[in-house]
């Protein structure tokens, strides 16, 4: 008996297709999570299949009362029914009963008729319905028609005139579907060659066969064995499922798995896990969107690679969102089918144990995850960096001049790069993405694309007017003077920015975690480097937004913080939680204090704004000024996860500024923690130490020499733990590090040569990717 493939839905048409499914409570952390028995995937999709049989006639009058002759995708036909018509298929091939037959038959002849309901003034505005509305006008779902006739093919369910139709309604289709051209290796495409691949399988003889072979080839190769250029979480679920079925197709699932790509795609998507039991919503997506298709992937994937953290990751999300007592989805049980076939029992789940990671490096993945542990109440911070990047450029260029989609990072990607896209702790939601678009191509200033929707810093060149407070000294009156509204100031029509980014360094100790990571935009003339810092204990994030004019000229800055509800706020605080997204209500145990501890000529303001289709909070730090070459601004914000029913204000009274010198070249933190302090230091501009290129080292210690409290030391990032009793210390990239003017450490002097001046050989000193030590104070002086 052959096994056979699937395909996808998307954007609005998930939630149609699926019923409009929402997630079901359920607790994903009780270990071990149960796996769902294939047959129980298999019995959903049968029971939704005939749930709609049954409710036929009501799901057609539904439809045609709905039916939208102007809307902009043009015709389209009942959903679920192609579903329904794969899974009664599927069921006749193995069970052998004849109703299931007679069912799927019944679609695959009447579906041409729905078209009767598309008027023909609609007809006349669509060029490309000049030889007749198609049957299958939806590039999401044609290759279910299509499936469904190669499953019933040649089991004596057709007659010949019956074959001759169908076969008839595939190839216009195909026509119709090949009047658009997209090709790349992105979600769109490896749709429609998932409907070529079943198109040739299907159909024995006809004169367009040729034609598609070659279409299915160019599109799919494209695809295959290479790197997707999206960067959005529905559309890479999209184009994953929509792969696995074209392998299906080819019957050759087992060599695509077998492509680095894929393999590296697995373990991507696994590690991107949050403690919601789904992948964060980054780029163009929605909160808990498309878990569906990351199923059926997580499933195949443990099956084909026998990994027991996938087969985790699948049993987490159909757990928690499918609901097997009431299968009234054809959407859903379609993907289930697949589920069922391409699954394995024999694979148990198993939760992962690895912590803070990148995900997965610096050139494809640009995204870092902070977590605690793996449970629902865990801690997990969601950094992406991921930028346009140099692949695929041709694909990318082709997208850009044939579609108005200005606003996208090729493609579905957002102006998030160093940007927080999701912060969860104690099952809260604590920092979120900002959504996907309110409506085509996108909605007003860029709806929800552009940076400003992002948890992130915003440049612009020139200087905001701040106006001033009663009783300041900005101007000639004592006078309040409004300043411009912030939003305003940055608003603009939302277009995208080319930027580019770079990792440049991360760190993963038992104690705190470390990522620095860099926002270039060469045609504005500034570099920013987002610089996080988890301590593990007491579980906070110190964040440093470091910004470095590469021309002189104004900037202002804006550090962006994003949120639905201020449950209270003081001086330089505010404290804050997600209590619903959409129409999810959220749990709130777990408040979020945002602090800014250092506000020197930084103003700061709380505005309404829509975010992700609901009315959310801008919490926002500002400064703005002429900057000369090479001048460094930067801000500091502590994000600190805490019991909804402690106080604020005792967080607060934790965090303080740390003294740093010289002044302007770096900033730090000191956090109070139990009978000692955290220290938590950054230098601003890493090619400080730069004075030389006559010789190797180009750098000297004193170039580059660093105070952070009682440390000095010329690294780039400092992690300090101290009490009375002494402490323990983690100093990155240096060469030397001192406690109150006692050498905690000094690597050591070795011999380099080949000067450029053509001086002797001489001595220098490298430095240390980090050192991680002890020292006491127990006699007064560090040791």
């Amino acid at each position: 008996m052959r096994r056979r493939p699937c395909s996808q839905i998307i954007g609005c048409l998930l939630f149609i297709c699926l019923g409009g499914l929402v997630a079901r409570t359920a607790d994903v952390s009780s270990p071990p999570v149960k796996p769902v028995p294939l047959k129980e995937y298999l019995e959903y999709a049968r029971k939704s299949a005939d749930y709609y049989w049954d409710n036929y006639d009501a799901v057609i009058t539904r439809w045609r009362e709905g039916f939208d002759a102007d809307y902009v995708f043009g015709y389209r036909p009942p959903g679920g029914l192609l579903e329904m018509s794969v899974i009664y298929a599927t069921l006749y091939e193995k069970e052998g009963i004849k109703e299931y037959a007679d069912r799927a038959k019944q679609v695959l002849l009447t579906y041409g008729n729905f078209r009767e309901m598309y008027p023909e003034y609609a007809i006349r505005r669509r060029v490309d319905y000049a030889e007749g509305i198609p049957v299958l006008p939806d590039f999401f779902t044609v290759m279910r028609y299509i499936r469904a006739y190669d499953i019933l093919n040649g089991m004596d369910v057709f007659s010949p005139e019956e074959k001759k139709d169908i076969e008839d309604t595939i190839a216009f289709s195909m026509r119709y579907l090949l009047r658009t051209q997209e090709w790349g290796p992105m979600n769109r495409t490896a749709l429609r060659a998932e409907s070529l691949a079943w198109a040739v399988r299907a159909v024995d003889n006809h004169p367009d066969k040729p034609t598609w072979e070659m279409l299915r080839k160019s599109l799919g190769d494209d695809n295959w064995g290479n790197w997707e250029i999206e960067d959005a979480t529905i559309y890479h679920g999209v184009w994953l499922y929509a792969l696995c079925g074209y392998s299906y197709a080819l019957d050759q699932m087992e060599a695509l798995f077998k492509t680095p790509e894929m393999y590296y795609y697995a373990h991507y998507f696994l590690n991107l896990m949050s403690p919601d039991g789904m992948i964060p919503d980054f780029g163009d997506a929605h909160w808990q969107a498309n878990w569906q298709h990351y199923l059926v992937y997580f499933e195949t994937a443990a099956a084909l690679y026998r990994d027991p953290h996938l087969k985790w990751a699948a049993s987490v999300i159909a757990r928690k969102f499918v609901d097997f007592d009431n299968p009234i989805s054809t959407g859903l049980g379609y993907i289930l089918l697949d589920c069922s076939l391409w699954g394995d029992d024999a694979v148990s789940p198993a939760e992962p144990e690895s912590g803070s990671m990148e995900v997965m490096e610096d050139v494809q993945g640009k995204k870092i995850v902070f977590r605690s542990g793996w449970k629902t109440d865990s801690t997990y911070m969601l950094l992406n960096y991921r930028d346009e990047g140099d692949g695929g450029l041709n694909f990318r260029d082709y997208l850009r001049d044939t579609i108005p989609v200005e606003e996208e990072k090729m493609t579905h990607g957002h102006a998030d790069e160093n940007s927080i896209a999701l912060l969860m702790a104690g099952g809260s939601v604590l920092l979120h993405d900002g959504g996907y678009r309110d409506y085509m191509p996108s909605g007003p200033v860029g709806a929800f694309r552009q940076d400003y929707f992002h948890n992130r810093l915003c440049v612009r060149p020139d200087k905001i007017f701040f106006g001033q407070k009663e009783g300041e000294y900005r101007y000639s009156v004592r006078d309040a003077v409004p300043g411009q509204n912030l939003l305003d100031f940055l608003y603009n029509a939302g277009s995208y920015r080319i930027i580019r980014t770079q990792k440049v360094d991360f760190l993963s100790f038992d104690d705190f975690d470390y990522s620095r990571t860099r926002l270039i935009d060469d045609k504005m003339g500034y570099l920013w480097d987002r610089v996080i810092t988890y301590i593990k204990d007491p579980g906070i994030f110190v964040v440093f937004d470091i910004f470095k004019a590469t021309k002189e000229d104004y900037f202002t800055l804006a550090n962006l913080w994003h949120t639905r509800t201020i449950k209270a706020r003081g001086e330089h605080w505010y404290d804050t939680v997600y209590d619903r997204i959409r129409n999810q209500e959220l749990k709130t145990d777990t408040h979020l204090l945002i602090h800014f501890p250092q506000t020197h000529f930084k103003e700061e303001g709380v505005l309404p704004e829509k975010r992700h289709y609901q009315d959310e909070w801008l919490i926002h730090q500002t400064t703005a000024q002429h900057f000369e070459l090479g001048e460094t601004q930067g801000f500091i914000t502590v994000l600190i996860p805490h019991p909804a029913d402690e106080s604020p204000e005792k967080q607060i009274g934790r965090i303080h500024l740390l003294p740093v010198g010289p002044d302007g070249k770096g900033m730090g933190v000191r956090v109070e923690n139990g009978d000692g302090e955290i220290l938590v230091g950054v230098k601003n501009d890493l090619r400080m130490d730069m004075i030389r290129d006559w010789r190797r080292p180009r750098y000297t210690f004193d170039a580059g020499r660093m105070d952070y409290g009682d440390f000095t030391t010329n690294g780039d990032f400092l992690f300090a733990e101290v009490n009375a009793e002494g402490g323990r210390y983690t100093c990155v990239n240096m060469t030397k590090i001192l406690y109150r003017d006692t050498v905690l450490h000094a690597a050591k002097e070795a011999l380099f040569g080949l000067a450029f001046d053509a001086s002797p050989d001489t001595g220098g000193i490298g430095k240390l990717r980090y050192w991680r030590d002890t020292f006491s104070l127990k006699k007064g002086n560090a040791k």
